[in-house]
């Protein structure tokens, strides 16, 4: 089972949840969106895959995915950016912090 981490509008922590019922009911949850760019300032896009339950066959950022609880998030990102997009990274930083609901 895919869990993610259940957060209040402040980012603390308040629980974990099935990652795909957190989606079904549009339950606050943790997430990390990676942007790969090159020297010229051009972002890597990846287009989802179609049968994903949502937005797929869309357009996307380099690798999107949800944080392990109990894993360091920048540890599990280059995990993920590695088995989505075949990158290892050496320097990934946590760059910015929003909140959306889609």
């Amino acid at each position: 089972m895919n869990e993610v981490i259940l957060v209040d509008e402040k980012d603390a922590e308040i629980g974990v949840s099935e990652k795909l019922k957190a989606h079904q009911l549009g339950l606050l949850h943790r997430a990390f969106s990676i942007f790969i760019f090159n020297s010229n300032n051009e972002l890597l896009i990846q287009q989802r895959a179609q049968g994903k339950y949502h937005s797929g066959g869309l357009w996307t950022n380099t690798c999107c995915s949800h944080p392990i609880p109990k894993m360091d998030l920048v540890k599990y990102a280059k995990q993920r950016l590695f088995e989505e997009m075949g990158m290892k990274v050496d320097d990934l930083q946590i760059k910015n912090h929003f909140l959306y609901r889609a």
